[in-house]
């Protein structure tokens, strides 16, 4: 099971207190170091100085938008869900998005024990916090560009 870049941050954070010679972090001390890490992790993103260019970044590539969209209704989804969902997307590039996603944790990989295996993705409150910014570009949309059929 690969190891998400929040759990390599914990790890690190432990493992840095444990030479500091402190037996336990606080939270908030463990959560201050696993952002750090996470920024040194992550440097080309926040050293973009346009929000507007760090968004694309994290989002702006085919298909994030809609996975947001659909785990933001649904809640949870199986990647086979997922797929079925979004037109014309494959498995592999798929699987590239929800990594991507995940690696800035805009959405969570639950991976359950079972044979064969089930894993299912719902957004972070992050990924929420996006969601409900995505709305408002959808009521944009659908304002001044409406959706009109082929033909019609």
């Amino acid at each position: 099971m690969p190891k998400t870049v929040d759990k390599i941050s914990e790890q690190a954070a432990e493992q840095l207190a444990e030479q500091l010679g402190e037996e336990t972090m606080s939270d908030s001390a463990l959560q201050d170091v696993t952002e750090n890490l996470n920024r040194l992790m992550h440097a080309g993103l926040y050293g973009v100085e346009s929000p507007i260019e760090r968004a694309m970044e994290l989002i702006g590539d085919k298909y994030s938008f809609q996975i947001i969209h659909i785990l933001y209704q649904f809640e949870r989804q199986r990647f086979v869900e997922l797929e079925q969902q979004i037109q014309g997307i494959s498995p592999r590039t798929l699987s590239a998005r929800l990594k991507h996603l995940e690696k800035f944790r805009l959405i969570n990989r639950h991976q359950f024990p079972t044979i064969p295996p089930k894993v299912e993705y719902e957004l972070t409150e992050r990924g929420r916090d996006l969601a409900a910014t995505l709305e408002t570009l959808e009521t944009w949309v659908n304002r001044w560009y409406p959706y009109t059929p082929a033909g019609a």
